[in-house]
């Protein structure tokens, strides 16, 4: 009794989610050299879906990374431009409590955008540190991630390594220290 159901609502399911809101971030590159600017790409589709605000935060480490600038591009509606609103940003120079906003925008009632899909913001930052750099959104109240109902996205990562001239001196320094002990084992 219940296999002929299961279909319908299989199909059904898919459907509901095959045209929901979505949000890719990427950066320009997967690895970066300290010093280095980091550009953050946030492309958006509403799929027709209507609201009256967007939001989205983006976390990661001010261990590795210092915030850049951040721009959006406004949602052009019905009734016209929707409203920019401050994207905030706060370096906590730790693992945590580092973040960018990448889009903070409000209609004057609830509307589909006419440019979307497309770019809808970019955020830099510049690489400070060794390590890989985890960019995730937002989901916790009251910075949660608001999007035409979409309320969770991936993020994206990237490795940063030391730029090519401190490499190589570090390199060269280790070389000089293992002839130095290959001396001194000799004498």
């Amino acid at each position: 009794m219940l296999r002929p159901l299961c279909a319908p609502l299989l199909a059904i399911a898919f459907a509901a989610t095959a045209s929901a809101a979505t949000l890719s971030l990427s950066s320009d590159k997967t690895t970066y050299n300290v010093g280095e600017t980091v550009t953050l790409s946030v492309f958006a589709d509403d799929e027709g879906a209507s609201t009256y605000a967007i939001y989205g935060r983006l976390l990661y480490s001010g261990a590795l990374v210092d915030n850049g600038t951040r721009s959006q591009i406004a949602m052009v509606g019905p009734s016209g431009s929707w409203p920019k609103y401050l994207l905030e940003e706060a370096d906590s120079g730790s693992a945590t409590g580092t973040y960018s906003d990448a889009f903070n925008q409000a209609a004057a009632n609830a509307q589909s955008p006419t440019n979307l899909p497309g770019l809808l913001s970019t955020v830099t930052l510049i690489a400070s540190a060794v390590g890989v750099v985890e960019i995730v959104w937002d989901t916790t109240v009251p910075h949660k991630l608001s999007f035409f109902a979409l309320t969770d996205a991936p993020g994206t990562s990237f490795t940063i390594v030391p730029e090519p001239a401190t490499a190589l001196l570090l390199g060269l320094g280790l070389v000089a220290l293992a002839v130095s002990h290959t001396r001194g084992v000799h004498r």
